[in-house]
């Protein structure tokens, strides 16, 4: 499994701001192409592969991904099942379903039950756009959602101090 201390490089590229890219996948031969694939594209990430529920659970609370990468069809573990989890534990988490061959209806399906996108495998050349573009619309929401909060707990204040002078 690939983890973010065997990437070369990996604490210069967090020390940069790099983006935190959990793969899930089962085998090396099939997530190398997608790291290979975000690093031609310039894209400066660390990487960490897991293959199974417990390492998914335990990479969400250590590794703390900027977006998760999945594969669909996993021994033991579906891709559905990969969702669930992520959206169990973040749900505004980035999340790209990469599949082999997929056919239109699973790919509405995968979009309905929550993915950002989905890749189909041999055709990885949008990976990298459709990674910075679900990673920025998620910054963008949550930055979205903390001005919304900021802006009524100014109104909230501003009840309160007219309350508290009497108007």
């Amino acid at each position: 499994m690939l983890r973010g201390s065997d990437i070369v490089g990996a604490a210069t590229a967090e020390a940069q701001g790099a983006f935190r890219i959990l793969v899930v996948e089962d085998a090396v031969h099939d997530a190398g192409p997608l790291i290979r694939q975000l690093q031609a594209a310039g894209l400066t990430a660390i990487f960490r592969q897991v293959a199974s529920q417990a390492g998914l659970r335990g990479a969400m609370a250590e590794f703390a991904p900027d977006i998760v990468l999945s594969s669909m069809d996993l021994p033991g573990l579906q891709g559905t099942r990969v969702l669930d989890i992520v959206r169990s534990l973040q749900p505004a988490l980035p999340f790209i379903y990469v599949a082999d061959l997929l056919a239109e209806e699973a790919a509405v399906a995968t979009l309905q039950r929550g993915a950002d996108d989905y890749i189909i495998r041999q055709q990885t050349a949008r990976l990298p756009a459709a990674v910075m573009r679900a990673i920025g619309d998620a910054r963008q929401r949550r930055d979205r959602s903390r001005v919304e909060s900021e802006l009524m707990r100014a109104q909230r204040l501003e009840s309160l101090s007219m309350l508290a002078a009497g108007l």
